[in-house]
């Protein structure tokens, strides 16, 4: 192999998707040869797609840059995570990740795009931002009925405001759920501003909420 071989072929971009089956869920790693804004919303969006919800989420990023996300996930009509859909997935997720394939087009495509403007309207909706002294990362925590796809929704708020979601996780009961995210700034890797960033996000959130 010549060393131009060899260099193309080190640069190639490398994207693992697999899975654990548990009792009512499923375990889906996604390990990315480097670490990029975003993603949380992209899988949302395939997973969205093919019918599946995230209750937990978990972003782990090596020295050498490459990431590996972790995701709890549960079918919305109590299906399993076969060979021929784990493929699917890894495909839609190769096209967003790597071939430039927007996810409002993605969505498009597959029938799904009145996602991107729809509103929720949960007049009972709690929003809270807050900054603990504990820690490096922002906290977000939303109450709400539960709804499919406003995980999507939150993470495209989060993707085009540039905020980083480190990790997420959802609990749900008697119609009602409750997400946590541990959030950060893309550009300089720092918690949210509380005087700037917050109404921001907050403005951006409650326009479908």
């Amino acid at each position: 192999m010549t060393t131009t071989a060899i260099m193309n072929e080190t640069k190639k971009p490398v994207l693992h998707v697999s899975c654990v089956p548990r009792k009512d869920t499923t375990l889906l790693k996604i390990s990315l040869s480097q670490d990029d804004l975003g993603i949380l919303f992209r899988v949302t969006s395939v997973l969205y797609i093919h019918g599946w919800d995230i209750l937990e989420a978990v972003a782990e990023t090596s020295h050498e840059g490459h990431v590996q996300d972790l995701f709890v996930i549960r079918s919305w009509n109590g299906g399993e995570m076969t060979e021929s859909l784990l493929s699917q997935i890894r495909k839609d997720l190769y096209s967003l990740f790597y071939e430039g394939k927007p996810v409002e087009e993605y969505l498009r495509d597959h029938g799904k795009g009145e996602v991107l403007i729809r509103k929720v309207g949960d007049p009972e909706a709690s929003l809270k931002l807050y900054n603990p002294i504990s820690s490096d990362f922002t906290v977000m925590d939303l109450r709400m009925k539960d709804n499919t796809g406003i995980l999507f929704q939150i993470t495209e708020a989060l993707f085009h405001l540039g905020i980083d979601i480190i990790s997420f996780t959802a609990n749900s009961s008697d119609g009602k759920i409750r997400d946590s995210f541990l959030l950060r700034t893309s550009l300089t890797g720092e918690k949210l501003d509380e005087k700037t960033m917050f109404p921001l996000l907050r403005s951006r959130l409650e326009n479908f909420l």
